[in-house]
């Protein structure tokens, strides 16, 4: 053997343990199989390092990939613990894997010599080899680095490696520039949604549909914590609702024994005080925790990897995943809690950092924010447009404390107006307008903003453009908010151009004040005009832009702004095809952002998520879609405006299954009193007016009145012959055309609705959201216009992208290849779409290899 032999006794008792340390392991009965994870990865490259914290499921994945392995290759596993004091007991295993142990190789060779002469012999073996070695942070001997580099630097081409714990136990040094290793972490073995599903099938439970992604993004996607939460939701019956502090119980004793037991006293302490910070720094920690700090390694505890991640756009700042922070804060005393949170309030409001001194302060005492500070900070807090942090920080105030400070009030009204609470927002200006010497300008502009979520375009435009005369320029927010809603009132009287006006001037503030998150507001306001247009493309990439610049801010993913965004460019991506994942993902996913923020924006997702099913004839699930959008705005307390958008897809999908007399009830509800140019807008809203007229519009054609069909849609085109909503009134015009046997006329319809088709990209698909009328109208399909092959149409560039995606290259991979943006590359994307006529990723490969370009 390669190292010296032990007496008999000890010989025997080692034989056993190499037994149980290279006993593999097996596969939960109710685990999913995840196998593929880990075989692609090792496909790509002969070396792994799967590395994450407890609970990701490193072990299961190992579990599912042996028996493959194993087909066409020797597998060695091994896994290590603390007795692994060299790597002694591991050479041993391999040895006998190999039929090495009867040799005789001299005493002397050291721990080093050992591993390379097992190399050496693996190196002359013709069979091919797997040596996986699970929880490797056990390997803290004084030469593990040197062994492991030795193993990865001169590995034989018949041998993989897979390194598979926690973390590694030293820095990886030149380790991490070594070619032909693949690292798999938290972001791979997170459960995605398709994931979660097959572990709930798998163990046969049924979850209301509407929780799942919500469930999936609290716990980040987190393995064990998913099973822990199911767990506790058998145990209380599998009810229908639950508190949030389900499973919280069962996650904090698995972290207490999982990972808090296995920390040295200070870091442990670390630990848990960054559980409470939540996000914080090295100086931040230092600042409200000195002794914990110079007791404990903060390098140390970052390069465990925790369930800590590196906050995007805000180098050396770090988060913890959110529901491990909430259980481990909760290992320290309340008052010892909320001692630290009002130290960590007193350093951001040191440094002018109102949002977070805001969240501190609200876990803390509200004692510690003074009026005059507020009304300092009341415009950079505003522009911050978080939401999601001002409603829990208002929703902990008592009234005493909100009605005495006048900038708290405004405040918190503006936080009512955008989360559409139009009731509460009232009741706050009401109560303002009896403040001796309240700010005129700033009660002018909150006025006219809720005049204009409740539909009064007129007053709304007056009492705004008083407020930005009024307003001086150092109430950034304020003028901002108030021309972001000339915006949206001049959309809303079609008035294209005058909206674009005011857009920019709000652009032109945003930039001024160095705002990120109004900046992302107005690159969203001009996406609407876009899209209001009926220019998709343009749309697509102004909201690309404007993604890009919240990405680029520290606190721009807690911005409104971002959710809407996404809201909007799944939207367009469903219209379009343009889609970088399935539209009901997308809109997923937006979804939780909206919810998180308390948006009524959540409506309009809801509303198109329900279209597309209806488009695939799934209609009593395009209902439920409705339904859990309904609840979840009463839950929000929001105006009822913001349910507009549910009401006319609910009547689409009544007419698409014919039942007209329902459609026509819903639809009276949402038009009494108003034709549809006077439905009461809200979030979104320039759009609503055109949807009513073409429901109202679809609904007489499909029940038989061609004549009144005719009449709404020519009163609609006639004052607005153009706009994405337009398209579709003519396809509606064309069907009632057709009906009264006026085939040229209905033809000349249908060719300005392919002309735009066309020019925009517009899916085919879309075609499928009037079931029943797009076979009537027999309209064919679109087409690449034949004078431009798409050989010669796609240029040099994006000839390039398409070979890049048919190798299976992600976006970000192609970006790096090609030394291009990321942004670049889905531009690309979407004109080779567009240019073959296809929908997706993979219908454009297949349709480019038909057409001999790849």
């Amino acid at each position: 053997m390669l190292v010296p032999r032990a007496s008999d006794n000890e010989s025997d008792v080692e034989t056993r343990v190499i037994a149980v340390k290279t006993t593999r392991p097996e596969a939960p009965a109710s685990h999913i199989d995840r196998s593929d994870i880990l075989m692609a990865a090792l496909a790509s490259s002969p070396v792994t390092m799967m590395l994450a914290p407890a609970g990701y499921g490193k072990t299961s994945v190992i579990a599912s990939c042996v028996s493959l392995l194993e087909m066409d290759h020797t597998v060695v596993y091994y896994q290590c613990d603390r007795f692994d004091e060299s790597p002694r007991l591991m050479v041993r295993a391999c040895e006998e894997k190999l039929g090495l142990a009867a040799q005789e190789v001299s005493s002397s060779l050291s721990d080093m010599e050992a591993v390379a002469t097992l190399l050496e012999h693996v190196r002359q073996q013709d069979a091919q080899f797997v040596l996986i070695i699970d929880n490797v942070e056990y390997l803290d001997f004084e030469e593990s680095r040197a062994i492991a580099t030795l193993l990865l630097r001169y590995r034989p081409a018949n041998l993989k490696l897979v390194f598979s714990g926690r973390y590694l136990p030293f820095a990886r040094g030149s380790i991490g520039l070594l070619p032909d290793i693949t690292w798999l972490t938290t972001r791979d073995l997170s459960f995605s949604i398709a994931e979660f599903n097959a572990l709930l099938e798998r163990q046969q439970l049924t979850l209301p549909s509407a929780e799942v992604p919500s469930l999936l993004r609290k716990m980040q996607g987190w393995p064990a914590g998913l099973a822990l939460w199911l767990m506790a939701w058998r145990c209380a019956g599998m009810p229908e609702r639950w508190s949030g502090e389900l499973g919280l119980y069962e996650v904090s004793d698995y972290l207490r024994g999982e990972v808090i037991t296995n920390l040295a006293g200070p870091l442990r302490d670390l630990m848990c005080l960054c559980a409470v910070l939540g996000t914080f720094h090295d100086d931040l920690v230092k600042a409200v925790a000195p002794d914990i700090y110079a007791a404990a390694d903060m390098q140390g505890l970052l390069a465990l990897g925790l369930y800590l991640q590196e906050v995007p756009g805000r180098p050396e700042w770090f988060r913890m995943d959110p529901i491990v922070a909430q259980c481990l804060s909760r290992l320290r005393p309340a008052d010892w809690r909320r001692d630290i949170h009002l130290r960590a309030f007193n350093w951001f409001r040191d440094r002018n950092d109102a949002i977070a001194a805001l969240f501190h302060a609200g876990q803390s005492d509200h004692g510690a924010i003074d009026s005059g500070w507020m009304a300092q900070q009341s415009d950079s807090i505003l522009a911050s447009l978080d939401t999601q942090g001002l409603t829990v920080w208002f929703d902990q105030l008592n009234e005493d404390q909100l009605y005495t400070s006048p900038d708290l009030m405004q405040i918190a009204c503006w936080t009512h107006l955008l989360t559409n609470r139009l009731d509460a927002a009232q009741n706050l200006i009401e109560r303002l307008s009896l403040v001796p010497g309240i700010d005129e300008a700033g009660l002018i502009a909150l006025k006219g903003y809720m005049a204009g979520s409740r539909g009064e375009l007129t007053r709304a435009e007056r009492q705004c453009r008083q407020a930005l005369e009024m307003l001086p320029a150092e109430r950034f927010s304020l003028r901002f908010l108030t021309a972001s809603m000339l915006a949206l009132v001049s959309l809303a009287h079609r008035d294209l151009d005058g909206s674009r006006i005011w857009n920019r001037f709000a652009l032109d503030i945003a930039r001024k004040s160095r705002q990120s998150a109004l900046e992302g507001m107005a690159h969203l306001d001009h996406a609407r005009i876009e899209f209001n247009r009926g220019h998709a493309s343009r749309c697509l990439s102004v909201l690309t832009q404007g993604h890009e610049v919240l990405e680029a801010s520290p606190h721009g993913g807690n911005s409104l702004a971002y959710a809407r965004l996404q809201i909007l460019k799944a939207t367009v991506g469903w219209i379009t095809g343009y889609n970088d994942e399935p539209t009901d993902a997308a809109l997923t996913q937006a979804l939780l952002l909206c919810e998180e923020r308390s948006d009524p924006a959540a409506a309009y997702g809801y509303a198109i998520r329900a279209l597309n099913l209806m488009g695939q004839g799934q209609y009593s699930l395009a209902l439920n879609v409705l339904d859990d959008g309904e609840r979840r705005l009463q839950e929000q307390q929001v105006d009822f405006v913001a349910y507009a958008w549910l009401h006319t897809v609910r009547s689409n999908i009544w007419i698409s299954q014919k039942k007209f007399r329902r459609a026509h009830d819903c639809l009276e509800a949402l038009l009494e009193d108003a034709d549809s140019a006077g439905v009461a807008r809200c979030e979104y809203s320039a759009l609503l007016p055109g949807f009513s007229t073409l429901t109202l519009s679809r609904l007489h054609l499909m029940a038989g009145r061609p004549e009144v069909c005719l009449d709404l849609t020519d009163r609609w085109l006639r004052h607005t012959p153009d706009g994405f909503m337009s398209v579709f009134i003519r396809m509606i015009r064309a069907g009632a055309l057709m009906t009264l046997q006026q085939p040229a006329e209905a033809m000349r319809q249908i060719d300005v609705v392919k002309k735009t088709f066309r020019a925009e990209g517009v899916n085919q698909q879309l075609q499928s959201w009037l079931p029943g009328l797009v076979a009537f109208l027999d309209l064919p399909k679109v087409e690449l216009n034949p004078a431009h092959e798409p050989s010669s149409a796609l240029s040099e560039r994006e000839r390039d992208v398409l070979n890049l995606m048919a190798q299976g290259m992600s976006n970000q991979a192609i970006a790096d290849q090609l030394y291009i943006s990321l942004h670049t590359v889905k531009t690309h994307a979407r004109k080779i779409n567009v240019k073959l006529g296809t929908g997706s990723r993979t219908q454009a490969i297949h349709k480019a290899k038909e057409l001999m370009l790849i």
